[in-house]
């Protein structure tokens, strides 16, 4: 079969984008994705330069520019701020990190842009704010403006989150269970996404399916009363994609321990979970491939979050 010009420039384009190598040819320029957002982004890309690392076909770097907490409009309003004094020393406050070094702990968010250049660029909501449609006007398109002035050569996507657990305090405050925050949320970034003209990393979506799974649905046990606790004892956890109950120690009194609740950020098996939805997201690859795994996760549980990583992936191509 002969195959045309056409169709060998729009392969060698392919090859590109995904950073694979042709043989007989030196390898292509990483791939550099950036994440824009905060401890959330964290919780998505921990495991990715593992995952990336682990499959020889693909050379890509991922950095991520990080404010805790941090929401859309903030990122607009130090935005604005570096715009009008380059010298602010509060709209400096970034954490910028590649593959997890440290390369700036107190960088504005258009240095980081500057240090391309980069091909993918994700935004995304605070939590905290991801299930109120009314929080991303119109912060979602200013900051979407903001990226593209210093780097118009980056594709920007949108990263959906994830509903908090079940027990987290936040459920009871906001009268909002997870089943509701999450249809809230991904109803949110959808619009948002569609009227950006982006694509949806479904990161939220695949926590939602991968508690229709046995191993991951978590329930906190009936009769279960955290006051009831002695250090160093935890409930039942191993169910849960969330971080939820910890034993903190006291700043001023090591020998005193204090019982934490999170309930929010992601645990290390919805870390894993995020960062196969971005690898599958960003290659096109089979993430049910990977052979890397987190060590506190057995066989059985990393390939049942490769499997909805991937089904979450197919379903919404």
């Amino acid at each position: 079969m002969k195959i045309g010009r056409t169709s060998v420039a729009l392969l060698s384009l392919a090859v590109l984008a995904l950073g694979l190598r042709c043989p007989g040819q030196e390898p292509a320029r990483k791939v550099r994705i950036l994440g824009v957002g905060n401890s959330f982004t964290n919780n998505a890309t921990r495991h990715l330069p593992q995952i990336i690392a682990s499959d020889p076909a693909i050379q890509a770097e991922v950095g991520v520019a990080i404010i805790g907490g941090c929401s859309l409009e903030r990122h607009v309003t130090l935005a604005k701020q570096h715009e009008e004094n380059p010298e602010e020393p509060k709209a400096k406050i970034y954490a910028y990190r590649v593959d997890h070094q440290l390369r700036n702990p107190k960088a504005s968010l258009k240095e980081i842009l500057l240090d391309g250049p980069w091909d993918y660029i994700t935004i995304q909501q605070v939590s905290t704010g991801s299930y109120r449609e009314e929080t991303f006007y119109p912060f979602a398109k200013e900051l979407y403006d903001y990226i593209k002035r210093y780097a118009p050569d980056a594709t920007i996507v949108v990263h959906e989150t994830w509903a908090h657990r079940i027990d987290c305090p936040r459920t009871t405050q906001w009268n909002l269970p997870p089943a509701a925050m999450y249809e809230k949320l991904h109803a949110n970034y959808a619009k948002i996404a569609g009227e950006l003209g982006a694509r949806v990393i479904p990161v939220g979506t695949a926590f939602e399916n991968a508690k229709k799974n046995p191993l991951w649905d978590y329930q906190p046990p009936a009769d279960f009363d955290p006051k009831t606790l002695v250090y160093p004892n935890l409930p039942d956890q191993s169910k849960s994609l969330h971080f939820g109950y910890s034993w903190k120690t006291d700043k001023n009194d090591n020998t005193k321990k204090t019982l934490g609740m999170d309930g929010f950020h992601a645990a290390t098996p919805g870390e894993y979970l995020g960062a196969l939805v971005w690898y599958e997201f960003f290659f096109g690859k089979d993430a049910r491939n990977i052979t890397y795994r987190p060590d506190s996760l057995t066989e059985e549980q990393a390939a049942s979050l490769r499997e909805v990583a991937h089904l979450t992936m197919a379903a919404a191509e």
